[in-house]
């Protein structure tokens, strides 16, 4: 099999893969592996996209590693032998003008300055929040639940897709859930705010008047879990 590594310590994962038969590649790999932390997965997902992921953990913060970096021979045992199943998670697109972005934890409209509130509002299948001030926005998926979204209130969730506002000025309003189907529109009202996905320096300035769509994704995560 053919495998990919995305991991700071790529070299010596390189070895281990050798010595249990598998080819590393860079591109088209039959799956991941992804040894570090949640930020390792988040980047192993923009770069291979949709294939199979192993994450390994190698630092004890990391929430979505399913597996310790001791194990790492005996999973690879275990998956030259196909006892293994895929698990898929939701993304979420968001859309900007022309443009497009897939987060597999969460999508963020958050203040351009630090020093600025930004004002705006979303509109959630014709629910609307209006003239809102605050830090910004988190749209989280069930995987993202524990992330940036747990931090800024809300509670982790199986199902649906999650709503945290970061830090708002005017009215609180608690963290919630909406269903995955759901399609949200935010405005910018006043003032600049950054649109960005998980830990992905790509981002897009937003300025008074722009819009953004978020939904599910049609494109998944696929994680390789052992012996279930």
């Amino acid at each position: 099999m053919e495998v990919a590594i995305c991991s700071p310590e790529k070299e010596n994962v390189k070895k281990i893969l050798v010595k249990y038969g598998f080819q590393v590649v860079t591109k088209n790999p039959d799956f991941v592996i992804c040894y570090g932390g949640d930020g390792t997965i988040l980047y192993g997902e923009r770069l291979y996209p949709a294939v199979p992921k192993l994450a390994v953990k190698t630092t004890e913060i990391c929430r979505k590693c399913d597996y310790g970096s001791k194990s790492l021979g005996s999973l690879l045992e275990q998956v030259k032998k196909e006892n293994y199943m895929i698990v898929e998670e939701m993304k979420l697109d968001a859309y900007y003008k022309n443009k497009k972005i897939t987060a597999l934890n969460e999508v963020q409209i958050h203040t351009a300055l630090p020093i600025r509130a930004v004002r705006f509002s979303i509109s959630i299948d014709g629910k609307k929040f209006d003239n809102l001030i605050g830090d910004g926005i988190i749209i989280a998926t069930p995987f993202g639940s524990t992330g940036y979204y747990l931090a800024t209130g809300g509670r982790p969730f199986k199902e649906g897709i999650g709503i945290s506002f970061n830090n708002l000025h005017t009215k609180k309003i608690p963290s919630f859930t909406v269903p995955e189907d759901s399609k949200m529109k935010i405005k910018i009202n006043r003032d600049s705010a950054l649109l960005l996905s998980d830990n992905n320096p790509k981002y897009f300035r937003l300025e008074e008047g722009d819009e953004v769509v978020v939904q599910k994704s049609e494109e998944k995560a696929r994680f390789i879990l052992i012996g279930k």
